[in-house]
């Protein structure tokens, strides 16, 4: 099961994969789409660039579950209206740095519900507030969707 993150630079997306894997938490610039376990991280700059819009739909063939991640502490939004409707997988709007000073979660909130994220989850990597919600609803979404799809992959696709 593989669920990809996209979003702007510096929005906390490898900080998210760090924190749910309980790995120390160090910033890393993602150069490139990279499979890290369970999870496709894929570089800001692709998102933030047309030309790169591409590889994120390719690349999502290769997921289960898409997240929409959106700093709050940023008044830029680079998801286009309905961005969550170009892919055909469930698609999860994530507002990241809670936490920070010049959070915005209503406004983070309502980028993601522009690109047409109707679940949307709050979390902090760093003081870990929201992120046991977010794990644990992942996971559930992970297991219907192996529900729905039981039929379309082989019988160790989800091992």
């Amino acid at each position: 099961m593989k669920i990809m993150l996209i979003g702007a630079s510096a929005a906390g997306k490898t900080t998210l994969i760090q924190a749910i894997q309980k790995e120390e938490i160090k910033y890393d610039k993602t150069q490139a789409v990279e499979y890290v376990g369970n999870f496709i991280d894929t570089p800001g700059e692709y998102m933030q660039q047309r030309g790169f819009w591409g590889s994120l739909t390719i690349t999502s063939h290769d997921a289960d579950i898409i997240c929409l991640v959106q700093d709050s502490s940023s008044e830029d939004c680079w998801f286009s209206g309905g961005t969550a409707y170009k892919f055909s997988k469930p698609v999860v709007g994530i507002v990241s740095k809670i936490d920070h000073p010049k959070s915005n979660i209503k406004r983070a909130r309502s980028y993601l519900q522009l690109a047409g994220c109707t679940t949307i989850y709050e979390v902090s990597a760093f003081t870990g507030e929201g992120m046991e919600d977010l794990v644990l609803n992942l996971n559930q979404k992970v297991n219907e969707y192996k529900e729905l799809n039981a039929r379309r992959y082989a019988d160790d696709y989800f091992d």
